[in-house]
């Protein structure tokens, strides 16, 4: 069952909030919880909550007047959010662990040899922690990451993409550290039959769990989100199955796999904002609509890593997300796009100015700059 969109005007006693959807006011909602009176409710509509999304899986259960919470697993408590410069070295070690755990994955599965997932599990922990403390800093530095292989590049990508969307939705450490390990090696058959790569996803899934059923220690959970990542919730994908038949991992899992593919820096740039309008175009029928909103509101409308030209001609590079006003994260200016020189780098919140505000998204490639050297 997905996460359910409801007015505020509707939202019931016992429902459990997972994420404010719309609003008026600045409230921010850090962690999911239950929202267990009709004080509660009015709380939050004073404060200006106009829809939120809950998970109609939790609901609160009324006994002779008290109420008991059914059974469920304990949520993450949000961590203190890490300053950027402080978190960076950290990230930076982190991606290069899980590149070289990765390396190891796809070469044993290119020699047809049992993989050791003990690696993977460390490093889906380690992407864990990190987007634990500040999951804007592992999405920057991956986005302008440069990988001649696009197969370890591609499932690099996706399971930071998919930390960073386990953890916005609170998801307890160990189902997030699952589903990291599942877009680590949901395209692990690749790597042995070569011509796999050039054909669509769906093609490689067989290979995909028969390398991976060499282990004794892969949870049943990871095989079926790989097992059913190309299945559509309109019964068009691979396997032809649909609506409640497929798992919510396995939607979360499509959902990254997708936004990864277009998002590739290979071989051509891909404008962010084209590639949200691509995946909404796929929901309802193919994609699940409330998952997808909430990954975008997860990833932002300028993702991390995105180069984007202000008003006043700067060229800078967005660092941080902005979940209450998405179109003014926090940006390093860098250089004038209309004189064409450097400037002093800067840090500016644009939610804290009103000089300039984002014009556009640019491929800095077209001023024959690389934006790594940026960050």
């Amino acid at each position: 069952m997905t996460y359910q969109k409801v007015s505020i005007d509707k939202l019931q006693p016992g429902s459990y909030v997972v994420q404010v959807l719309e609003q008026s006011g600045e409230l921010e909602i850090k962690h999911a919880g239950w929202v267990r009176t009709q004080q509660a409710i009015r709380a939050l509509k004073d404060k200006g909550v106009r829809v939120v999304a809950i998970d109609p899986a939790k609901q609160l259960v009324t006994n002779n007047q008290n109420i008991k919470a059914t059974p469920i697993e304990k949520a993450e408590p949000a961590a203190f959010r890490a300053v950027f410069a402080d978190e960076q070295p950290k990230a930076e070690r982190c991606l290069e662990q899980t590149k070289i755990a990765q390396q190891r994955i796809l070469h044993a599965a290119t020699k047809a040899e049992p993989v050791d997932l003990t690696l993977i599990h460390e490093v889906s922990a380690g992407l864990s922690d990190s987007v634990s403390r500040n999951p804007d800093v592992l999405l920057c530095i991956t986005r302008i990451a440069t990988e001649s292989d696009q197969l370890l590049q591609h499932s690099i990508n996706c399971a930071v993409y998919m930390a960073a969307f386990a953890r916005f939705l609170n998801f307890p450490k160990h189902k997030i550290e699952a589903l990291i390990t599942a877009a680590l090696l949901h395209d692990v058959g690749k790597a042995q039959n070569p011509a796999l790569l050039k054909r669509p996803d769906a093609a490689a899934i067989n290979t995909s769990l028969a390398v991976l059923q060499q282990s004794t220690v892969l949870a049943g959970s990871i095989s079926l989100w790989i097992s059913q990542h190309c299945a559509y919730l309109d019964g068009s994908g691979t396997p032809s199955i649909k609506q409640q038949q497929i798992d919510n991992g396995s939607r979360m899992l499509a959902i990254v796999n997708l936004y990864e593919q277009l998002s590739s820096q290979q071989p051509g740039y891909s404008n962010p904002l084209s590639v949200i309008k691509q995946l909404l175009a796929m929901a309802p029928e193919k994609l699940d609509n409330d998952y997808l909103q909430l990954f975008i509101k997860c990833m932002g409308i300028y993702p991390p890593g995105t180069v984007v030209k202000l008003t006043t001609g700067r060229l800078a590079l967005v660092l941080e997300n902005n979940i209450k006003k998405p179109m003014q994260p926090k940006v390093k200016v860098f250089y004038h796009s209309h004189h064409h020189h450097h400037i002093p780098s800067k840090i500016i919140d644009l939610s804290r100015q009103q000089e300039e505000q984002i014009e556009a998204c640019v491929d800095l490639k077209t001023y024959s700059l690389e934006p790594h050297n940026y960050l």
